[in-house]
């Protein structure tokens, strides 16, 4: 295979590969268009338009916990092949599930203190809800690349060394789906804004895992 000269000036000389970053501001909006204080549970996904090369293998084990009736964190970050726990922190039982096409599994029910594993295979959005619980969700993305941000604590993103290029930039929260815009990378910072509108509720409307509605909330009080 002949490399490009630049790659091979890189390889002989040991110099840097150029690299460039992306950087900016993310909004969500309410939907009275107030701007939300804080950028919990939102994604930022920065994918190469052209990929050369292996994907990347399984991440450390992602632990969500069940605390509380919820899970913790809502959202992780994976890549495909990786484990995700689920260590049961309450009195009671439960049983986590997914019907994400690829990447379906089901605990069954388990007690408290037992922690069960699942892998999930394929990249995407993997939604996981409680069998017993209906106001329980939590979400895996499974990534192929490496510019992958969860945007906690942040006001927006910040993707450095990446390689110069053509690139998709994907941002989603679970109020407000996924968006996505073009970007090009240069060997100099790329700056930028984005917004995301809240359109969703915070438990989007869903089914068991036998593909039939939930008993009233007040029957699973002991559970």
């Amino acid at each position: 295979m002949i490399r490009p000269l630049h790659c091979v000036l890189g390889l002989v000389l040991g110099l840097p590969l150029p690299a460039g970053s992306l950087l900016g501001a993310v909004r969500i909006l309410e939907k009275d268009g107030r701007v939300r204080p804080s950028l919990k549970d939102a994604v930022a996904i920065l994918e190469p338009l052209r990929r050369d090369g292996p994907g990347p293998g399984p991440s450390a084990t992602v632990v969500i916990r069940t605390v509380g009736k919820q899970f913790i964190p809502r959202v992780a970050l994976a890549t495909p092949g990786t484990e995700v726990s689920f260590p049961n922190l309450d009195p009671i039982l439960h049983n986590v599930f997914s019907v994400t096409l690829g990447d379906r599994f089901d605990t069954g029910h388990y007690l408290p203190g037992y922690a069960p594993k699942v892998k999930l295979p394929n990249p995407g959005l993997v939604k996981i809800y409680c069998n017993i619980h209906h106001q329980m969700n939590a979400f895996v993305w499974v990534v192929t690349t490496p510019f992958a941000q969860l945007l906690d604590g942040r006001r927006g993103l910040a993707f450095e060394e990446v390689p110069p290029g053509a690139y998709r930039l994907r941002l989603w929260h679970p109020e407000t789906g996924e968006q996505e815009w073009p970007v090009r990378i240069q060997e100099t910072p790329t700056r930028g804004e984005w917004t995301l509108q809240v359109s969703l509720p915070p438990v989007e409307p869903h089914k068991n895992k036998f593909g039939r509605d939930y008993p009233p909330p007040a029957d699973d009080r002991n559970y």
